[in-house]
């Protein structure tokens, strides 16, 4: 690309690179959250075809149109992909406005949409031991137990994968992830179901430093997601699942336990209670499905 930033003739290019250091080192976003959005501006200053210094609410809003019409990613894309794109122009210009750039701000009273709450999919409990059972404790221990570690302590794949063996303690019995998303430190109780799993697991394994490793490095998304995959068929298991439904079973386990969902919440790392509210509305789901059952 050959557009430069602002007036000092800076490179486009290594305008870029310097932006995305500053949103892993100062804002400390995850690696899949700062590709997200670099390739989300990456796109957004290909379609406008001028300098950020001379981009107005209007090339946005021609922007988030033609977004939403299918004509930049090539097909239609759902609110939440919109508001993603929007997060990440908002970032790029109150960085432009912080280092004294631009003087106005394009996405000041740029609004996001109005996003409908989706219940997010969740096995049963029998699904759950059917997945856990999926691998033979003694062929494919590493493999079971990173499936008990995603629902039993709600993890997220980015934070099982960066688990440190010093972020693990037996006694008591806690993972501390730390810099979570949201750049929240959080501990977790581990489940005394798993307790002798992950002793044997480290007796034999004998992570160094990460605490699931794969040839000496932390083990990677992509072979947790394999995982998590290939459990599924094993255990006969239909729904479409990955990583991330097993953290939303871990709450929506707890919530129709009745625990309080600040508890909750904290355990999931929100920041947000409204995002954990979400959990009330499956136990709600449930409630109601129970009622249509009464026939008379």
């Amino acid at each position: 690309m050959s557009l430069k930033i602002g007036g000092n003739g800076i490179d486009v290019e290594l305008f870029l690179r310097t932006y995305e250091d500053y949103l892993k080192h100062v804002r400390r976003g995850s690696e899949n959250t700062v590709k997200a959005y670099m390739k989300d501006i990456r796109r957004f200053l290909e379609y406008v075809g001028k300098p950020p210094r001379d981009i107005e609410r209007a090339d946005v809003e021609k922007f988030i149109k033609a977004l939403s019409k299918g004509e930049i990613t090539g097909s239609a894309v759902t609110e939440t992909t919109v508001s993603r794109y929007i997060s990440s122009l908002k970032g790029l210009f109150d960085y432009l406005e912080l280092i004294g750039s631009i003087d106005e701000n394009p996405m000041e009273r740029v609004r996001h949409p109005r996003l409908r709450k989706k219940i997010p999919s969740f096995l049963t409990l029998e699904e759950v031991k059917n997945l856990l059972n999926a691998y033979d404790e003694e062929k494919k221990l590493k493999y079971k137990t990173i499936l008990s570690m995603l629902y039993f302590c709600g993890l997220r794949v980015s934070e099982l994968c960066n688990l440190r063996t010093e972020d693990v303690s037996f006694y008591p019995a806690y993972v501390k992830v730390v810099m979570g998303k949201g750049n929240k430190d959080r501990i977790v109780p581990i489940s005394d179901n798993i307790l002798p799993l992950l002793e044997k697991y480290v007796e034999r394994y004998k992570p160094r430093i990460y605490f699931f490793e794969n040839n000496g490095r932390q083990v990677h998304p992509s072979t947790v997601f394999r995982i998590v995959k290939r459990a599924a068929q094993k255990a006969g298991i239909t729904k479409q699942i990955h990583p991330h439904t097993l953290r939303h079973t871990f709450a929506t386990h707890l919530v129709m336990n009745n625990v309080n969902v600040k508890v909750v919440q904290e355990l999931l790392g929100h920041t947000n209670l409204s995002t954990t509210s979400i959990y009330l509305h499956v136990a709600d789901k449930e409630k109601f499905d129970a009622v249509k059952k009464l026939v008379i």
